[in-house]
């Protein structure tokens, strides 16, 4: 058992110091590159391949840390934050499945479904709850797993670096499928068969605004894709800084920017609005400059390349008070508020809030008040914040420019994600909910590496694999 652990107890052992990094690729890949949809049928929504994966992580991560081959010891601020998020979710379930759930009718959105004018019966509501938080905790203990694997088990900026450059490359991949997809109306992620998985849902639709394909890649919607995107944005332009030179090195910025946009949301554009500020705010002077000389061109390269994006991106704001998709997220509060009022402290339990028996709510933060209560909303705030500030942290005391650039890019992905938040129900899309909890364990990861300042690392990296830190 102790030569298991340490062989895969990801990277919390001498003996095996890329474990770690070997896991977070490997989950990094079945994230993004398998299409969401896919799925392990009798275990429902969290049966992802990436999920299945990620939970397997846990177990090895509770073995490492029992039998003590975890070298992070006491307590940390990722672990307060991922202890009291467990704590509020534990209790949102408990506090659901002894109190029982319910359905109001005047709560369900009017639809020309003809399944909405049968309202839900008493039995019928409480077997699907019980079922929806039963998938929440499977989600969520994926979800920590990733959390603490990345805090925990990276143990060099040379692995964190290799994390990050295949998330770049993963990126440009989803983009390119993307791209294709826009360019050919073909939805190929519906031709990805894995035996023994089953799809979810309905997919394989290439949707549509405004004459122009709204495109979603191996995501769930093109909101996730194009959220995913934007997140994984500072990632590929640090890949492609500090590999400059190299060929293909600019590959990845360009396509992730490009596809980013493809997905034609609001939602997307806000990201990589708020990833770029806080890039250029903390940027030296001369960057900061040459990316606003740069800005022009890239909006000018892609009106060209793509006719008519650029002007559809510019009309969702403009008519952002006309938009009846922006109007039925300010309806949502009244309801959603009355329903809340419920369990206002510990809610009723992660995924519960079932939109088949009440409504799509495009808002994370809203859903999580309700299903976790104030108290899970508070905890998971505390998460964000502690993920951004370990970037931060990184950003101040990494020895080397390169690892203060990561901290600053990380940084900017976790609040950009934390920002679209707001604009869709990210943890409702695997992808989305993934990758917000990978940035802020990579984020835990980088603090801790600032902090120990490990001056007999050996940073250089063969030139078959991600560029030496710098």
């Amino acid at each position: 058992m102790r030569w298991l652990v340490a062989r895969l107890g990801l990277g919390l052992h001498r003996g095996a110091p890329r474990a770690a990094a070997f896991f977070l690729v490997v989950y990094a890949v079945l994230l993004i590159g398998v299409p969401s949809q896919l799925i392990l049928q009798p275990l429902g929504a969290p049966g992802t391949p990436a999920n299945l994966w990620a939970l397997g992580g846990l177990l090895c991560w509770v073995c490492a840390t029992v039998g003590g081959l975890n070298p992070v010891c006491g307590l940390t601020a990722t672990r307060v934050a991922v202890g009291l998020l467990t704590a509020a979710v534990l209790a949102a379930y408990a506090n659901g499945t002894a109190s029982g759930w319910y359905a109001p009718p005047d709560i369900r959105q009017a639809t020309d479904e003809l399944w909405t004018l049968v309202p839900p019966t008493v039995a019928d509501t409480t077997a699907t709850m019980i079922k929806a938080a039963d998938r929440g905790l499977l989600s969520f203990a994926g979800w920590m797993a990733v959390v603490l694997v990345a805090a925990e088990g990276l143990r060099s900026w040379r692995d964190l670096e290799l994390v990050v450059s295949w998330l770049a490359w993963l990126g440009t991949l989803l983009a390119g499928v993307g791209l294709l997809q826009f360019v050919a109306g073909v939805d190929i992620a519906r031709y990805i068969q894995i035996p023994g998985l089953s799809a979810n849902s309905d997919f394989g639709a290439v949707l549509s605004r405004s004459a122009l394909n709204r495109v979603s890649g191996t995501a769930v919607h093109p909101i996730e894709f194009g959220v995913v995107l934007a997140c994984l944005f500072p990632l590929a332009l640090h890949h492609s800084i500090h590999r400059w030179g190299h060929r293909g090195a600019s590959l990845p910025v360009v396509l992730v920017f490009v596809g980013s946009t493809l997905s034609v949301s609001r939602s997307a554009v806000l990201v990589l609005a708020v990833t770029l500020v806080v890039l250029l705010l903390g940027w030296p002077a001369r960057w900061r400059l040459r990316a606003l000389m740069l800005a022009p061109f890239a909006v000018v390269g892609l009106r060209l390349a793509i006719p008519g994006l650029v002007g559809t991106i510019v009309s969702l704001f403009k008519n952002v008070g006309n938009d009846p998709s922006v109007s039925g997220r300010t309806d949502d509060y009244g309801v959603v508020f009355a329903l809340y009022g419920e369990h206002p402290w510990l809610g009723r339990g992660l995924f519960t809030f079932v939109p088949r028996h009440y409504r799509i709510l495009d808002d994370q933060y809203l859903m999580i008040l309700v299903e976790l209560g104030a108290v899970g909303l508070a905890a998971v705030l505390l998460l964000i914040v502690t993920g951004f500030a370990n970037a931060r942290r990184a950003r101040r005391r990494a020895r080397t420019a390169r690892s203060r650039h990561l901290g600053l890019v990380l940084s900017a992905s976790i609040l950009g994600g934390a920002v679209g938040m707001v604009t869709f129900d990210a943890w409702g899309f695997p992808m989305a909910a993934g990758l917000s909890f990978l940035l802020v364990g990579l984020a835990g990861a980088a603090a801790q590496l600032a902090v120990e300042q490990r001056p007999r690392e050996v940073l250089a990296v063969p030139s078959a694999r991600p560029e030496a830190v710098r």
